[in-house]
């Protein structure tokens, strides 16, 4: 059963107007539970999301086992599951993870209109430098992936999150930014933020370094945060606490293997090329020996960190195609 059905069951149910078969259906979904998601529901290539939804399933069933009794529903029979569901609290649980699995399929299986690129660094050791559609920037912590599409034609500018990011989004007020990220939805307007909200662990954390960024669960809002202010979320809970935090600390992961102590141009060239996705060539070999000391915060384009590399060098560069690197100068 794929989860759009799901959806539209859990609300029949609701309303008290399933049928005999229908009320079969939800009763095997609800024993698998907390077990492996067939394939038919979550794209087996999709990891990442079918970790995410396994985890609410796990929730759910936490969450479930200590809700209060309420009235009993309109539809009542003598299994097990059913005698469950009298608790009011169920349907909020169930028709979330409903629009959320759904929602999640949906971006393992865009459709052909809304075509995606997914940033991942599941299978890298290293961070990554993103520009994304709108000029935006995102760092992206190694281990994590960014759904992005290819172009932001809707009224918003919508990306999903699992893992952790800095963004550094550009302003524009008629189409706001927003990271979705498993429950939480994280709306901006121009502003630099860290988010880190992996699957596998129970806290979504955002911070502000710059701006206003407004905070939501899917029913309501949880803060609007400003700069060296954060939000943590617990998903098992649902439970969220406001803390001041010193943001730039807090996100002093984007610098790593950005400080380099007398490194030479090679061994920099090789970071930056992975980081940026660029193919760096040198027009003099003995160029690519020479020392250099230098520190970035891990935010800054391309062009700057060139910048000052090459001007502590005495070199030149240019970009051709956008990925091609040609530093110039002679050896030190």
């Amino acid at each position: 059963m794929d989860e759009q059905n799901l959806y539209v069951l859990l609300q029949k149910y609701s309303q008290g107007a399933c049928t005999e078969e229908e009320l079969n259906t939800l009763e095997g979904w609800y024993i698998t539970l907390g077990q492996d998601l067939p394939d038919e529901v979550i794209d087996p290539q999709s990891e990442a999301a079918r970790q995410l939804t396994r985890q609410q399933l796990l929730a759910l069933r936490t969450r479930l086992a200590a809700a209060p009794a309420a009235a009993p529903l309109k539809v009542v029979k003598r299994s097990t599951w059913r005698k469950v569901l009298r608790y009011a609290a169920v349907w909020t649980c169930l028709l979330t993870l409903a629009g959320a699995g759904y929602w999640w399929y949906r971006q393992s299986n865009p459709s052909p209109a809304a075509t995606v690129r997914q940033y991942a660094g599941s299978q890298t050791n290293f961070d990554r430098y993103l520009t994304l559609p709108d000029g935006s920037t995102v760092v992206l912590h190694h281990g994590s992936r960014l759904v992005v599409p290819e172009q932001f034609n809707g009224p918003s500018r919508e990306v999903t999150l699992l893992g952790e990011a800095y963004f550094d989004i550009r302003s524009d007020s008629a189409k706001p930014f927003v990271i979705n990220t498993g429950q939480l939805k994280t709306t901006v307007l121009g502003t630099a933020f860290n988010i880190s909200a992996y699957p596998e662990q129970p806290e979504i954390t955002v911070s502000v370094t710059r701006g206003k960024v407004k905070v939501e669960d899917g029913s309501k809002v949880l803060a609007v945060l400003t700069p060296d202010q954060q939000i943590v979320y617990n998903t098992r809970s649902a439970a969220a606490r406001r803390e001041a935090v010193n943001a730039a600390a807090r996100a002093s992961w984007t610098t790593n293997e950005m400080v380099f102590e007398n490194a030479t141009f090679e061994t920099i060239a090789n970071t930056l090329s992975k980081r940026y996705e660029v193919n760096i060539q040198f027009s003099d070999d003995a160029l690519k020996q020479c020392p250099v000391r230098v520190s970035f915060a891990g935010t800054e384009s391309l062009e700057e960190v060139l910048d000052v590399i090459c001007g502590v060098r005495n070199a030149t560069y240019k970009i051709e195609n956008g990925r091609d690197v040609l530093i110039k100068g002679k050896g030190c």
